[in-house]
């Protein structure tokens, strides 16, 4: 018979091993950076451009979401990976960007490419720049679409390309238009309202990727269609990272419901893929919230730092004033080795790539008034490195 005494008496000498060595809890910054800021280094390579990454509210609100919620979702969207947390960003992020409804993905690469190759199909003509960025291209790999490219930045060539596809075309064909407000690679900006127009006078659809327009672009961060005073549905669909001013991880895309609904059984990043972690969920809603007048205060900041790079510095500058990164190019390439070795020296960093010498702006600068003479001291003393 059961004895209930000897089965309490057992329970309570039952002591067994823990599943984990106990760690000691200790508090860390939520960025990575790739040095570590002191008195001597001033990192200018992340893309921390609003500083919400150091928001002790930002960090509040995640904490509270990981107590509540956990570090994961460990399914995809479509099973048991939806929260009220993410039902609630997709909502807000359609109101914000003033279309009817959004969609997020787990990352911002695969939010890209997926609703690209969701709605391209082998049968359309899809013209981009000849430009356009690895995530851009990818999703065209997947769609295996007829590709045209056309020259950076240039509505009419990309008119001309369209002319002549119409004019051989024996049986009218689908027409996609992807472009990106700032250039991954060149930092230069889009001639949006230009663009549109030829797409709407030949009846194509338009994609328009925001990842590094958002949050900087326009009086309240709403990217190039506030910037350019255009109505957001004109636009077929926005996409982008959440990774750039928002300061998370993952990627969206806002249109109108057909278009989305559209993606969330035919968007393979989306239908395959864990979902994003509640708690960043959190830290787009809050940084979206938070972002108030600094969208302005960052347009400003850049042009300013712009000027400087180019009366001062005299260099050749090719980003657009506005832009969240300034790209510089020096030519020969020993000459701009020189450039970033002496300001790594002097403790100023950033990146140099294929495409050039890339600073990351950061709007908390204008507040570090120290920091930021001492980046431009640097960096007046490389200008002087080169004839």
């Amino acid at each position: 018979m059961f004895d209930e005494v000897l089965f309490q008496q057992r329970l309570n000498d039952f002591k067994p091993e823990p599943l984990i060595t106990p760690v000691d809890s200790k508090e860390e910054d939520i960025e990575i950076p790739m040095v570590a800021e002191d008195d001597n280094n001033i990192d200018l390579a992340k893309g921390n451009y609003l500083n919400v990454l150091n928001n002790d509210e930002i960090k509040k609100a995640s904490e509270d979401l990981i107590r509540e919620y956990g570090v994961g979702t460990c399914g995809p969207r479509a099973f048991y990976g939806t929260t009220d947390v993410h039902l609630e960003l997709e909502e807000y992020l359609a109101k914000f960007l003033h279309l009817e409804e959004s969609i997020v993905y787990s990352y911002g690469f695969v939010a890209i490419s997926s609703s690209i190759a969701a709605y391209c199909k082998k049968s359309d003509v899809v013209f981009i720049d000849e430009h356009a960025n690895f995530a851009i291209e990818q999703g065209l790999v997947a769609a295996r679409s007829k590709v045209v490219k056309f020259a950076h930045n240039d509505p009419e060539d990309f008119k001309t390309k369209v002319q002549e596809v119409v004019e051989k075309e024996k049986k009218k064909t689908r027409k996609f238009l992807i472009v990106e407000g700032i250039s991954w690679r060149t930092g230069k900006l889009c001639p949006l309202p230009e663009f549109i127009a030829v797409t709407e006078e030949f009846k194509m659809r338009i994609f328009l990727e925001e990842s590094y327009t958002l949050g900087v672009f326009g009086a309240t961060g709403r990217g190039l269609t506030e910037y350019y005073n255009i109505d957001p549905t004109r636009l077929d669909m926005i996409m982008g990272t959440l990774e750039g001013a928002i300061g998370s991880i993952g990627g969206f895309c806002a249109g109108s419901n057909m278009t989305i609904e559209h993606q969330r059984l035919s968007g393979s990043g989306y239908i395959f893929s864990a979902s994003l972690p509640t708690y960043l969920v959190k830290v787009v809603l809050k940084s979206i919230e938070l972002l108030g007048d600094a969208p302005q205060k960052f347009s400003e900041f850049a042009k300013t730092f712009h000027r400087f790079l180019e009366s001062e510095c005299r260099f050749n500058v090719e980003s657009h004033p506005e832009a969240p990164f300034k790209l510089i190019r020096i030519e020969p390439k020993t000459d701009e080795t020189k450039v970033y070795q002496y300001c790594k020296e002097k403790g100023v960093h950033f990146i140099q790539n294929d495409e050039g010498l890339v600073i990351n702006l950061n709007v908390v600068l204008l507040d570090e008034k120290e920091k930021l003479e001492r980046v431009y001291e640097v960096l007046k003393g490389a200008s002087g490195l080169i004839a």
